[in-house]
């Protein structure tokens, strides 16, 4: 019987996955005529759902296996986006940043602190741990604001990234709360009977993430040295992949690993231009696959924990409510300012204010990983939910604007 109850199990996973299929096949075919099914297909809703599906009909023999894998695609995510991060803190570029830009980023995380501690205090916080808020906090605070390139030359196109304020304190403020949620310490032990260093204590496990980080990135550069182009991202995914599960195993942050990593290998590499292009190539098949392991995720909790929709609640009127708020706000106060239109000066539209990163849906992942199974599903869930609504916003106002 029960053989047969986990291939029933398995046959739905399996027709619902077929199905997914068959309707994304039809909503492309139909892609030129509707807007709304090509924009929702660019943010390849079809791979949560299928991840989803699977994490909630898998066979439970299965889900050990399929769990350690998501779990090291995870550390790889993690890492990667960090990365990603860290190669946009370029020094020689930081003088290029545009100072309207920058006020509108801080003056955008300042109102956000506000707006978070207004929402968070008629909250209950007792089954909910601080360190825990702070990894809520950082990836409320984790969306790049890129700058747009309309207008810019092709030479400044391929000459580097501009790092974001909010990308970078996000990732830090997540990364405080994370290390706090990583219990102990590690002994390193060394040659020619030294006695061995024990690090224990958080500013010595965030020194540990410097040096892990720096030795990564070092590696990478002598490693990419004289490769060939097309193998360029294998290699730097290689070496991440080293760096998040050498953090993950000692306790640290692979998001602070892969951040330091990224700031290392930009600033030493000789081959700064072929790395950045590669990784901006690479990161299309990071974005699908990230989706897909998400949904994996939020199905798993879904069968370990339920869902606790008063913590879910909390973090989607966050991101829904409080995070494009306090954007706009800023955004038109900065419109009061200045003469000249707001998006001429920081180069950033209306609509990339509502918009959220996937650096956030990776931060909620990791996050999901130390929270109880029932919290992690709620914050996941309205991760993803408010990323598919704010992009449905952020297309109908686009369209407003075009249309005015």
């Amino acid at each position: 019987m029960a053989s047969i109850e986990v291939l029933l199990s398995f046959g739905m996973g399996l027709t619902a996955v077929g199905l997914i299929y068959v309707g994304v096949r039809l909503c492309r075919s139909r892609a030129s005529h509707s807007p709304f099914l090509a924009e929702l297909l660019a943010v390849r809703v079809q791979y949560a759902l299928a991840g989803l599906v699977f994490g909630l009909l898998a066979p439970l023999n299965m889900r050990p296996i399929v769990g350690a894998a998501a779990d090291l695609t995870t550390s790889f995510l993690v890492g990667i986006f960090g990365l990603v991060v860290g190669c946009s803190v370029e020094l020689r570029l930081l003088k290029n940043i545009s100072r309207p830009l920058l006020l509108l980023e801080v003056g955008y995380l300042v109102l956000l602190g506000l707006g978070l501690w207004l929402l968070s205090y008629g909250f209950s916080q007792g089954n909910v741990e601080g360190a825990a808020l702070w990894g809520v906090c950082g990836l409320c605070a984790a969306c790049w604001i890129r700058q747009s390139r309309r207008g810019s030359t092709k030479k400044r196109q391929s000459s580097g990234w501009l790092p974001s304020a909010s990308a970078l304190v996000g990732l830090f403020i997540a990364g405080v709360g994370f290390m706090q949620l990583r219990a102990g310490g590690f002994e390193v032990r060394l040659p020619l009977d030294f006695p061995p260093i024990v690090v224990e204590g958080m500013w010595a496990k965030y020194g540990a993430c410097l040096v892990l980080g720096a030795l990564i990135g070092l590696i990478v550069d002598l490693a990419t040295r004289g490769l060939n182009k097309g193998y360029l991202y294998y290699v730097i995914a290689a070496g991440l992949l080293l760096g998040s599960g050498i953090a993950g195993a000692l306790g640290l942050e692979p998001l602070w690993v892969g951040a330091v990593a990224g700031i290392w290998l930009v600033n030493a590499t000789m081959r700064r231009l072929d790395i950045l292009r590669a990784l901006e190539q690479g990161q299309d098949m990071v974005r699908t696959v990230l989706p897909g392991v998400a949904g994996w995720a939020l199905g798993a909790m879904l069968i370990e924990g339920g869902l606790e929709f008063a913590f879910g609640a909390w973090v989607f009127l966050a991101l829904v409510a409080v995070m494009p708020g306090v954007r706009l706000a800023m955004w038109h106060g900065m419109r009061q300012m200045f003469s000249r239109s707001v998006d001429q000066r920081t180069g950033v539209e209306p609509r990339q204010l509502l918009e959220l990163d996937d650096l956030g849906l990776v931060i909620a992942l990791s996050l999901a990983a130390f929270l109880p199974a029932g919290q992690g599903a709620a914050l996941l869930a309205a991760v993803f939910l408010g990323q598919r609504l704010m992009h449905v916003v952020a297309v109908w106002v686009a369209g407003k604007l075009a249309a005015a």
